[in-house]
């Protein structure tokens, strides 16, 4: 079983194709490479920003992966969290924190300050522009606690969760 981390699919949002460098095809790349990638016992955690619109088919195309999913909704997820589930996610939450490989992990969205509470905070959020990482509520924030995982810095492959650690 592995721990698998994907995030910021954006599936439809075209505009990222501008921004962020991706390709014309990069919906079906994504797609192709999370099918390639998963087993029936491994677990998919979504950093959150699932798509921009197509919301019934782009949530429910997650159905067709063998394993266990789970969203952490972002900015772009605006659903309740029980429209998620019932649209293909096996849980969904704002923040998830667990203890797991040694370490105490808090997945988000965006980056959080450090509290106390966890070893690394695993986040989506910012791509690959670091454009975000000069607004004030993220610059104050940032240190050697945060962990991003941006789809344009891994080739559009989800990260196995172990090897991040």
């Amino acid at each position: 079983m592995k721990y698998l981390i994907t995030t910021d699919t954006h599936f439809n949002h075209e505009i990222l194709k501008k921004y962020c460098g991706r390709p014309e095809n990069v919906d079906e790349i994504i797609r192709l490479k999370l099918t390639k990638a998963i087993n029936k016992d491994d677990i998919l955690i979504h950093l959150g920003d699932v798509c921009i619109g197509n919301d019934v088919e782009n949530n429910e195309w997650f159905k067709t992966l063998p394993c266990k999913k789970l969203l952490i909704k972002g900015n772009h997820d605006s659903k309740s969290n029980s429209w998620y589930i019932s649209h293909g996610w096996d849980f969904v939450c704002d923040r998830m924190d667990i203890e797991i490989y040694g370490k105490r992990l808090s997945f988000t969205h965006a980056p959080i300050a450090w509290d106390g509470y966890f070893d690394l905070n695993i986040h989506g959020h910012f791509h690959n522009t670091d454009h975000r990482r000069f607004e004030p509520e993220f610059n104050k924030i940032l240190s050697g606690y945060n962990k991003l995982i941006a789809l344009e810095n891994t080739n559009y492959e989800p990260v196995d969760l172990k090897s991040l650690i």
